[in-house]
């Protein structure tokens, strides 16, 4: 039997003899008190955190008491789903300041875990499946299995009628629990005519016009699972268009970092090969200059998609910077090397993409900034909103917007 079969059986039988009954435990503690919220609960690979802060802030917009638990603003160092003696005390300490609504993050990890263990969520919203946690899970099969806990615990479904998990979705589930949103297919809420300037995202959806200032082609799938939700809540497209034009600040996901060099220079958290491909896709389409990555992959986790990433940079960008995330006790040359390995050498070769191995994190940004030259796009991606960087068995005070302020002072002092 290979090894991640053995791990995957080992941790099934430990979440049903340990995390079963210790969440069992702290809901008996705290008496349930997730019962007394209006549950929404988001689960994918790529887009969960921004569909949850979007849905939250959104509801407390138009006058919902709302709140929301994710991967930024989750207790605990780099987990999204908090255990239940850290997420039940947080539903009690909301409720007494009047919340009734709760927007949660869900993860793979966290629902295989039964950290939900007690929740009966209104709605379940699933963003879509890639290439992500084959370390833990045997396959995707597993990952799927493990995320449509939350829909087999919704009350309706919300699904991305384009991503490769629809049609299981729609095997399984009662059609009548079921609203689609989609780009390129046909579903309830389909997106058309869409439109990308530098400082705005514009379609239709239904023949209704949404207008907002995150010019990021997938972000239309974020809006479009919020905006299904808002519908089916029966909220008038207008308060809801209106409330979307502009769009809520995620730290660490397509922020924005100003300087005075005329660059632009972003932090964004993307770490999968989709989430990779969707980014530079769309900064594709608002670079007059040259797009400039600063990536790396994590060590200890799945590395079946460091090549993956490694393609998609080489297709997308014209430089890069591999260097280093979360090392753990991997070796940061074995890791780059990996990701170098699917790079498309033809296009090196062609010098149409070029890159650096800079294990160094805060020399890529050096160099990156030291190579920039305006109206280029420079996007570091992996760490996002993330305070700390894991090197070996220690944790180090880490920021990419930090990073890149000190690139900037270097290159301006030269």
């Amino acid at each position: 039997m290979p090894n991640i079969w053995i791990k995957y059986l080992f941790q099934k039988i430990k979440n049903y003899c340990w995390h079963l009954p210790n969440s069992l435990f702290y809901s008996l503690r705290y008496g349930f008190p997730q019962r007394h919220f209006f549950l929404i609960g988001v689960t994918g690979t790529d887009g969960k955190t921004t569909t949850t802060v979007l849905i939250d802030e959104l509801l407390n917009r138009l006058g919902f008491p709302s709140f929301s638990i994710n991967t930024i603003n989750s207790p605990g160092l780099h987990t999204t789903s908090p255990h239940p003696k850290n997420l039940l005390p947080i539903l009690i300490k909301m409720k007494k300041e009047g919340k009734k609504y709760a927007v949660i993050e869900t993860t793979a990890h966290g629902l295989d875990q039964f950290r939900f263990f007690g929740f009966k969520f209104n709605y379940g919203i699933f963003t879509n499946l890639s290439h992500e946690h084959l370390d833990d899970f045997p396959s995707q099969k597993e990952y799927l299995e493990a995320k449509l806990k939350l829909l087999k615990n919704s009350s309706k479904i919300i699904f991305n009628q384009d991503d490769s998990s629809a049609k299981t979705i729609k095997s399984i589930f009662d059609s009548k629990k079921l609203i689609s949103y989609s780009l390129n297919t046909k579903s309830d809420f389909q997106a058309k005519n869409l439109k990308i300037t530098p400082k705005s995202l514009s379609f239709l959806v239904n023949q209704k016009q949404i207008i907002t200032n995150s010019p990021y082609q997938y972000q239309a799938y974020n809006i479009l699972a919020a905006y299904s939700l808002l519908t089916d809540l029966n909220i008038d497209h207008q308060l809801v268009a209106k409330n979307i034009l502009e769009f809520p600040e995620t730290k660490g996901r397509r922020q924005n970092i100003e300087n005075d060099l005329n660059i632009r220079t972003i932090v964004d958290f993307a770490h999968t090969p989709a989430a990779l491909k969707q980014t530079l896709l769309s900064l594709r389409e608002t670079t007059s200059g040259r797009l400039i990555v600063i990536f790396g992959a994590t060590g200890g986790r799945d590395q079946s998609k460091r090549p993956l990433m490694g393609e998609v940079v080489s297709e997308l960008s014209n430089i890069a910077f591999i260097t280093s995330d979360d090392t753990r006790n991997e070796k940061i040359e074995d890791i780059n090397q990996q990701i170098i390995n699917g790079i498309n050498q033809s296009k090196v070769k062609k010098q149409l993409f070029s890159y650096y191995n800079v294990p160094n994190r805060q020399e890529a940004f050096n160099q990156a900034i030291s190579l920039a030259k305006p109206h280029d796009t420079i996007v570091a991606c992996g760490k996002g909103h993330e305070t700390t960087i894991l090197l070996g068995n220690t944790e180090y005070p880490w920021s990419d917007a930090e990073a890149f302020r000190t690139a900037f002072r270097l290159k301006l002092n030269q």
